[in-house]
């Protein structure tokens, strides 16, 4: 049975399983043991950011990370940055489950809205969200990468 709650303290080994998984599906290198503690210690500390876990009993199942965002008007917005389900629990149920769970964060936490995006390139995902029937609000993604902040702060004047 899926069950989703959020990330607590002692879901290190659940939650870095799933996040090697993810950065793999990504085709990202693997994270070094201290970008691994610095994601950690962030969650841990529910600094910055927010998860939401899936369980079967004890086996993680997936992840979703999200935010608090404004302005929404003059309201707040649940903006989810990344939904994340492991290979072998795809197409159970985990990702609607991860889903809902957001949705009633979103009304627990008063919010206008529930936001997110995704890649022009993963299709996958793109028919996850079209199955849930999801409106398709578009927008344009703007994404200033660290080896080019210095760059961008010049063209700012800085």
């Amino acid at each position: 049975m899926i069950q989703t709650r959020p990330y607590r303290t002692g879901d290190r080994d659940a939650f870095l399983t799933l996040y090697r998984d993810c950065l793999a599906y990504y085709g990202v290198r693997p994270a070094s043991e201290a970008q691994e503690d610095r994601v950690v210690g962030l969650l841990d500390s529910e600094r910055h950011m927010s998860c939401l876990m899936a369980f079967d009993g004890g086996a993680p199942l997936g992840f979703a990370t999200w935010a608090l965002t404004f302005p929404a008007g003059t309201d707040l917005a649940l903006y989810m940055k990344e939904l994340f389900v492991s290979e072998r629990a795809r197409g159970t149920g985990v990702g609607r489950a991860l889903m809902a769970g957001l949705v009633r964060i979103a009304e627990d936490e008063g919010c206008c809205r529930f936001d997110w995006q995704t890649d022009m390139d993963n299709p996958g995902s793109q028919a996850f969200y079209a199955k849930l029937d999801a409106p398709l609000y578009e927008k344009v993604t703007y994404r200033v990468m660290a080896a080019d902040y210095r760059a961008f702060l010049s063209r700012l004047g800085q």
